[in-house]
């Protein structure tokens, strides 16, 4: 899944990455059991801090979008 951030946008950078994975699980792009990026890669891949993606996966994992293998 390849993610698009939106630097200048108001919303926060983790709930765009929320809503990009959500929309993935919407639309079936993204496949039940499918393997999530780390946090740490995806952080290095969009320049980003980890905690802001560990904030992402924390939120879907309590809404029941994704789990922890």
């Amino acid at each position: 899944m390849q993610f698009i951030i939106n630097h200048s946008s108001m919303e926060p950078i983790y709930e765009q990455i929320m809503g990009q994975i959500r929309s993935g699980i919407a639309k079936g792009t993204m496949k039940e059991g499918e393997a999530l990026p780390s946090v740490r890669a995806l952080a290095v891949e969009l320049s980003i801090n980890p905690n802001t993606i560990q904030k992402a996966y924390s939120i879907l994992e309590q809404n029941g979008y994704i789990y922890p293998v």
